[in-house]
């Protein structure tokens, strides 16, 4: 195999999930939502403490857009990571200075992968009492 094909399929090799998950974590610090999104498998489920019901991969853009637009400094700041097998918990904050108030929400995210992607994202913060979002 000459060294340009080598390459181009190392390039092509699945992440690991904790480089999948850093790279979500790059992503989000700079508001890619395109690469966010192409880190979640096509029948990936999301569920968090403030949605009504399960979410889709199609629903990542609407789900992060929002909080961007209601938060546009946003940052999410990883306390602790823990990779295993397939899949990956995180501590982290959410901090913004802009928005309605400032905020520093702390949140856990449990991740399962599949082939590099994230297949599973389950999401847990105190709501406030907040409803939940549709």
């Amino acid at each position: 195999m000459s060294p340009v094909a080598l390459l181009a399929a190392l390039l092509t090799l699945p992440q690991s999930p904790e480089t999948t998950t850093r790279a979500f974590f790059a992503a989000f610090n700079v508001r890619d939502l395109a690469r966010m999104e192409s880190l979640y498998a096509s029948d990936a489920v999301l569920t968090s403490s403030d949605f009504c019901g399960p979410r889709g991969r199609q629903d990542v853009k609407r789900t992060y857009r929002a909080l961007f637009e209601a938060h546009p400094d946003v940052q999410d700041i990883v306390d602790v990571m823990v990779a295993q097998g397939d899949r990956v918990a995180i501590k982290f904050d959410a901090v913004s200075k802009t928005g309605p108030r400032p905020m520093r929400l702390s949140l856990m995210t449990f991740l399962r992968f599949r082939d590099g992607l994230i297949v599973e994202d389950h999401t847990l913060f105190d709501t406030g009492g907040r409803p939940c979002e549709p």
